[in-house]
């Protein structure tokens, strides 16, 4: 294999499984890779480093994975591997070169008001249509746990006419299920009708919902589930959240109804984290390599 990446000094901070696919694909290229949150994983292979992210070489490194899930506030970083918890400060971001490739998975506050660009992987289509697949998967996976009825024949709402959106009404169509797609999206709309689903607008949500045994929510908004929403939902109805970072009232609210409610918003870590993973390594080592052309 080629080591186009020779000499190149990378950081990996936090994350779940799709982390160590990542970094391992960083060092078959050739990368030095400093990973930090991971102290519970015996990694001793040639080419890792296990250290903590104060440590981190900062002014020499030219690329940092952060997680695809969010950046909390204060600069938290969820790590799956970790005992503790990790931080990054906006000062140590300042002494990167300029150089330094971000990469993260959504936007958050956090990442938004820093004074560094970041590349936000899951918003470049390839990917984002690519990460469909697993999280799909786990949708089912879910489905299947946490009923006690088959896909074929139940009803399902989604709210969201995006790529996970699209996804899951294909795939829960072909398996028998009565499918609604709702969108504020005319266009969105309009390709659920195609693909042979219902499709409504928003607007239209409650009225669905009372005949419905699932709904899977792809939107992020606080303002979505709430106790208006739920109202109209039978107690018997399965939620899954897929949107990140969902408000914990939505949680609340949904107990008080004792409504089955579920937050996945990092399913394809935990289904098929390699799968995942490798998606979003060769996006990152493109960039990586590109950059250094």
């Amino acid at each position: 294999m080629k080591k186009e990446l020779t000499n190149k000094k990378t950081a990996v901070i936090g994350g779940d499984a799709r982390q160590l696919v990542i970094a391992d694909a960083l060092c078959k290229k050739g990368a030095e890779v400093f990973l930090c949150g991971f102290d519970q994983l015996n990694l001793s292979e040639p080419g890792y480093r296990k250290t903590h992210v104060d440590l981190l070489p900062f002014e020499a490194l030219d690329a940092i994975i952060f997680p695809g899930s969010v950046i909390g506030a204060g600069g938290y970083i969820k790590s799956s591997f970790s005992a503790g918890s990790l931080f990054i400060s906006e000062h140590q971001l300042l002494t990167l070169p300029e150089t330094c490739l971000l990469f993260t998975g959504i936007k958050t506050a956090w990442s938004e008001e820093s004074a560094k660009q970041f590349i936000y992987l899951f918003e470049e289509d390839d990917i984002a249509i690519s990460n469909s697949i697993p999280t799909v998967e786990g949708i089912l996976l879910l489905i299947i746990q946490h009923t006690d009825f088959t896909i074929h024949g139940s009803r399902v709402v989604i709210t969201g006419g995006g790529r996970v959106g699209k996804t899951a009404a294909r795939v829960l169509h072909a398996l028998g299920a009565s499918v609604t797609a709702l969108s504020s999206d005319k266009s969105e709309i309009a390709r659920m009708i195609e693909m042979g689903v219902t499709g409504g607008d928003l607007t239209e949500l409650k009225t669905h919902l009372t005949r419905a045994d699932i709904w899977i929510n792809t939107i992020p908004s606080i303002e979505l589930i709430n106790q208006n929403t739920l109202t109209a939902c039978h107690p018997t109805i399965l939620i899954i959240e897929l949107a990140s970072n969902p408000s914990a009232a939505q949680k609340d609210h949904a107990l008080q109804k004792n409504i089955s409610y579920l937050e996945a918003p990092s399913l394809p870590g935990l289904v098929a984290p390699k799968t995942a993973g490798e998606i979003l390594a060769k996006a990152i080592l493109n960039q990586i390599i590109n950059k250094g052309e």
